[in-house]
């Protein structure tokens, strides 16, 4: 039996820079891991088992029964495994819990059969998978482009706390991006500083936009509310990719707990990774 640690991630930072011909959207984005995880056990087995503790997951249509095909697709090899996935990061939440499952299970089959795939096959198997999942066979800080899997990995990271408020809610990324008008779109040039300010996460957090973080914004009003108490009491909210988690640098006040508690909000103490 074996037990992995799948990390979530954070966007610091989104822009939609156009549309392209198959109907997808450039962007241009920061990607960060946290400690936040999910736990996996995997158990050899004669037979293939992906369940989840998740009742929003339904086992057939999880990315990482999906991720066991295409191996054995690219390989010729049957990877035979029970996997239960312990479920800490919130579904449609913006964190990129399903497509870090799916490397970090990829990985993981990919070692136990003494590597068939090269690293580069990794990557290319990991982009039909999902387009954050690229970033996860690595982690750490990276640049991402194309739809995010282009990625330039940076041998930086930053260590801060953070902590992430989510309001319960399932957010599709698709019906985000269906959202994105032309007035919203963002040209390369204009987002240059942002090399400048990857040493300094304080400078950093001053210039940073999310393109999607503002339609959620404007069409979830769970998030917005978030985003508002937040920014009353003085904080800098950012919603992480799509959302609906909404994350903030720095730890959250007893008086944040308690409105949190009120609310229903899940809070989450956690720190870039």
């Amino acid at each position: 039996m074996y037990k992995l640690e799948s990390p979530a991630k954070i966007n610091l930072g989104l822009w939609v820079l156009g549309k392209r011909p198959d109907g997808y959207h450039e962007i241009f984005t920061i990607f960060h891991t946290i400690s936040l995880h999910d736990r996996i056990t995997i158990k050899p087995s004669y037979t293939q088992k992906v369940e989840t503790s998740s009742p929003l997951i339904k086992s057939e249509e999880n990315i990482v029964l999906k991720t066991l095909q295409k191996f054995e697709e690219w390989t010729g090899i049957k990877p035979e495994f029970e996997i239960f996935i312990e479920k800490n990061i919130p579904v449609g939440a913006g964190l990129g819990g399903g497509s870090s499952n799916a490397a970090t299970v990829l990985k993981f089959v990919n070692e136990f059969y003494n590597s068939p795939l090269s690293e580069d096959e990794l990557f290319t198997l990991a982009t039909q998978l999902g387009a954050d999942v690229p970033f996860f066979l690595k982690g750490g800080m990276a640049l991402g482009e194309g739809i995010g899997e282009k990625l330039k990995f940076l041998e930086k990271s930053f260590s801060e706390d953070i902590f992430i408020i989510y309001p319960n809610i399932q957010i599709k990324t698709s019906e985000v991006y269906s959202k994105i008008t032309p007035e919203m779109l963002t040209k390369k040039e204009d987002i240059h500083i942002i090399d400048s300010l990857l040493d300094d996460i304080e400078k950093l957090m001053e210039y940073i936009e999310n393109t999607l973080g503002k339609i959620v914004e404007e069409s979830y009003p769970q998030v917005k509310e978030v985003l508002n108490t937040l920014r009353f009491m003085g904080y800098k909210p950012v919603v992480s990719g799509s959302g609906s988690s909404v994350f903030v640098v720095g730890t959250p006040t007893e008086k944040v707990e308690k409105i949190c508690q009120f609310k229903g909000w899940k809070l989450i103490k956690t720190a870039l990774k």
